[in-house]
């Protein structure tokens, strides 16, 4: 059974990603793939066509995980971010 500490840790890595992702670490059409193996999450980050890609990979593209502030500078979305944490950690 997981933890809230859990669901926190996997949410904390995948905003990482997309801090990165704003900041133009990665390219516009790059996006963030989530897998499991043997109950292990894993996270990659590249361009879709670089990702082996199972039945057990996900793949979110970066600019579906990021809103406009109030300001209208790009953040990461943090409800997105919160529900795909949640599905991995509970599901798996």
């Amino acid at each position: 059974m997981s933890t809230i500490q859990d669901i926190h840790a996997l949410e904390e890595r995948i905003y990482d990603y997309v801090e990165d992702y704003i900041c133009g670490s990665y390219n516009a059409d790059d996006v963030l793939a989530i897998s499991s193996r043997y109950g292990n999450l894993s996270l990659k980050a590249d361009a879709k066509e670089a990702i082996k890609i199972d039945r057990t990979t996900v793949i979110y593209p970066f600019h579906t995980l990021v809103r406009l502030s109030d300001n209208n500078a790009q953040e990461p979305n943090n409800d997105k971010i919160s529900d795909i944490a949640n599905s991995w950690v509970f599901i798996y």
